[in-house]
């Protein structure tokens, strides 16, 4: 039986070369996207300055990558076709400190196997060109000094890779999302896309330093992001000579997007797509955008070339991080800083596009101001005095009691302007200093200021507690209590002292100071319902946030509360003096500008 058994083993064969191609163009090319990748990286590899890029049937026809390169001389053209053949690897050490964005040696020989190429060659010392046909046939040819590829019918060879791709549309969305980060990393170098005869991308070079990838921002993530983006420029130090350097644009908090499509993240140049350092980006807006909505970034990772090992998949777009703590960090710090500086600068179809980093507006520091004798409760509604000159919490927030001539040097200087007055007593409307008109949302812009200064507080220490005189029952789900009391601890921090006195009923023996005139059973049934939505391994600090924007939301000025002109201009500077401010903890925009020019059109005065 044994015999028999081995007898009918396979015989173990060495695969033809053209099938070993074709196997090994299933990882490199995979629809034609992969193709112009490669290609791209290649015209990049040999110092390019312009690209022409020709597609018929988004790839599947034809695809032709034309560059202005160095050329591949003409005895090397064979060899450029042969497996393993690379002028940008010759020792493992190299393998170890990649520079180049192309490397494996496998692109030209996987794409001939499955399509009919051509390839076109003049180095600058050389007369002619040359050119190898598909059939391998090497001939002189009519060319400039650069390079020239051209695929048709990509998967002839391979029909039954060809019926797996997507529609035309789809593999055109594709390679639209190989082209667009090329445009933003590589502004030196001109890039024209012709679709089926119609240029659809005409994108010039530029000249100067990093930040000249300004001028591309518009191309690819339109005009707004171009406008409103805020500049990232930040260093960490490494066990290396090298420190990592992160460098780049994103969007303020008021401008998001429902997906995370609009995130390009580079290392040494070279676009990746990595879950940890996307959750840094999206971890460092936190409480800044709204539930589902992402932020559009564009970053620059420069790291030491031997701590990222870019040979992890064919793709070339998934990466390995030596120091991978160093660099979350990096993109996590760089960004706050950052976010930081967005103080009361609302986002405007005028607005000039970012220069650098917005900066936080100096304003004095504000000097609580007294109603009889006490400060004024903004979570109880009341309507301060007709001689009141400002508003102050008693805990949290106070505001700057206004000169005279207030109004009128806050519309020379200040961002947010001043105050013209309220509609439905919950939108403020000011003047800024160009002649534009800015809208304040009083309650959300007030609950971010209450839950900075919280933040601030519990930083510092405890926030200060409030007895009860009776404990306030409060009636929950058996779930709810549960979570509720697993967080105690957290809590008594916040001001809260809690005790279970059954399965679905807790005890309130104690708030926080600061709202020891809300409803207690509203506060905690809220607070329930906060914790209860954490996921199951939410950090300390996510904890932390959701207990703070409850307290905040209780504690600020509400909707349709009538405020002075005094309180009004007070409430604004105290935005321009907070980071953030722009957005409440929910993520929900706190101002909406209208430019002169934008006022003038309306009323088709221009």
């Amino acid at each position: 039986m044994e015999v028999a058994a081995a007898q009918v083993l396979p015989l173990i064969r060495q695969l033809p070369e053209t099938l070993a191609n074709q196997i090994a163009a299933g990882e490199v090319v995979e629809r034609p996207a992969s193709v112009v990748r490669e290609l791209l990286d290649n015209a990049l590899d040999a110092g390019a300055t312009a690209v022409r890029l020709e597609l018929a049937d988004a790839g599947l026809t034809r695809i032709v990558v034309t560059d202005n390169g160095h050329g591949i001389a003409h005895p090397q053209l064979p060899l450029a076709l042969a497996r393993h053949a690379t002028s940008k690897i010759v020792s493992a050490q190299d393998l170890f400190r990649i520079r180049t964005f192309g490397f494996r040696g496998e692109a030209l020989p996987s794409m001939a196997s499955v399509s009919r190429l051509t390839l076109t060659s003049k180095p600058a010392h050389q007369d002619t060109a040359w050119q190898i046909t598909p059939d391998g046939e090497l001939r002189p040819a009519a060319h400039p000094t650069g390079t020239r590829v051209e695929l048709a019918d990509l998967f002839y060879a391979t029909p039954a890779r060809r019926k797996f791709l997507k529609s035309i549309r789809a593999e055109s969305l594709a390679i639209e999302q190989v082209i667009k980060p090329f445009i933003l990393a590589h502004p030196q170098v001109a890039l024209r896309v012709v679709e089926d005869g119609v240029t659809t991308w005409d994108v010039p070079a530029l000249q100067g330093d990093f930040w000249t990838r300004h001028g591309r921002l518009a191309a690819v993530l339109g005009d707004d992001f171009a406008r409103a983006c805020l500049r990232v420029d930040g260093q960490r130090t490494t066990d290396t000579a090298e420190p990592a350097r992160m460098e780049g644009f994103i969007s303020p908090p008021t401008l998001h997007a429902g997906t995370a499509q609009k995130q390009f993240i580079f290392i040494n140049n070279r676009f990746i797509r990595d879950r940890g350092l996307a959750a840094a980006l999206r971890n460092a807006y936190t409480d800044r955008l709204p539930a589902g909505r992402h932020p559009l970034a564009v970053l620059f990772l420069s790291l030491p070339f031997e701590d990222v090992d870019v040979n992890v998949h064919p793709a070339k777009t998934d990466v390995r991080l030596a120091r991978f703590d160093d660099v979350y960090g990096l993109v996590l710090g760089a960004t706050r800083q950052a976010l930081g500086g967005a103080t009361g600068s609302p986002p405007g179809a005028g607005a000039a596009p970012v220069a650098a980093p917005l900066a936080s507006i100096s304003a004095p520091a504000p000097t609580p101001v007294l109603f009889d004798s006490a400060p004024l409760k903004l979570w109880k509604g009341e309507t301060p005095s007709a001689g009141a000159e400002a508003i102050a919490s008693p805990f949290v927030v106070s505001f700057a009691a206004p000169r005279p001539d207030a109004g009128e040097a806050a519309r020379a200087t200040a961002s947010l302007g001043a105050a013209l007055g309220q509609v439905d007593n919950t939108y403020i409307l000011a003047e800024t200093p160009d002649g534009g008109l800015v809208i304040v949302d009083q309650h959300a812009a007030h609950e971010r200021l209450v839950y900075e200064d919280l933040k601030r507080s519990i930083l510092d220490g405890k926030i200060a507690s409030q007895p009860l005189l009776m404990p306030a029952p409060v009636p929950l789900t058996p779930a709810a209590a549960h979570a509720l009391m697993g967080h105690a601890a957290d809590l008594s921090d916040f001001g809260f002292e809690l005790e279970q006195s059954g399965p679905a009923l807790i005890l309130v023996t104690a708030v926080p100071h600061l709202l020891r005139d809300a409803n207690p059973t509203t506060l905690v049934r809220d607070l329930a319902e906060d914790i209860l939505a954490l996921p199951p391994r939410a950090l300390l600090r996510d904890r932390l946030e959701r207990v703070l924007s409850t307290l905040a939301c209780h504690h600020s000025i509400r909707a349709h509360r009538r405020l002075s002109l005094a309180e009004q201009n007070a409430l604004l500077r105290q935005m321009e003096a907070t980071p953030a401010s722009l957005t409440c903890n929910h993520g929900r925009p706190t101002v909406r500008r209208l430019d002169k020019a934008q006022l003038e059109s309306m009323f088709e005065r221009r």
